[in-house]
């Protein structure tokens, strides 16, 4: 890959990840009639939008990184990232059922918490409060998916 290297781009793969996350699991919403999924659904519909939101600032600032950590072989790194989850939001787009639904869950918060590791570590300090904070969001939207997905089987 011999592009410069564009915070731009990730946080353009975060916005998309977030909109579908939000679209995501307000259909997750209504295919339940379980009354604990559906307000666990509808928070995490509206954290997605609060995490665009930060992603749409941090894409609008200049955010310095440390290019030293951004090697040639970094660079083809979050490339095959790039890809791999441009490659899932357009084939996750439709939901058909609530197993395949949770299964999608679980992969798109993995998904943001793997792409806000990499930004964190090169990014500069400054930074590192506001994704520490979505980081933990994350984790505990993956726990509770965790735990109600054993409480349903």
């Amino acid at each position: 890959m011999s592009e410069l290297f564009c915070l731009e781009d990730i946080f353009n793969v975060m916005i998309e990840l977030e909109t579908l996350g939000h679209t995501h699991y307000n259909q997750m919403k209504e295919m339940t009639n379980n009354a604990k999924l559906k307000v666990m659904f509808e928070q995490l519909a509206k954290a997605e939008l609060a995490h665009k939101e930060l992603y749409e600032k941090f894409k609008s600032e200049i955010i310095n990184f440390n290019h030293e950590k951004v090697d040639e072989e970094y660079r083809e790194y979050m490339d095959i990232l790039l890809n791999q989850t441009v490659r899932f939001l357009d084939e996750t787009r439709e939901v058909v059922d609530f197993e395949k639904g949770f299964a999608i869950s679980v992969q798109l918060e993995k998904d943001t918490i793997l792409f806000l590791n990499e930004i964190r570590s090169i990014v500069d300090a400054t930074y590192y409060d506001a994704i520490d904070k979505v980081i933990l969001q994350e984790k505990s939207h993956l726990k509770a998916l965790y735990k109600f997905k054993e409480e349903i089987k």
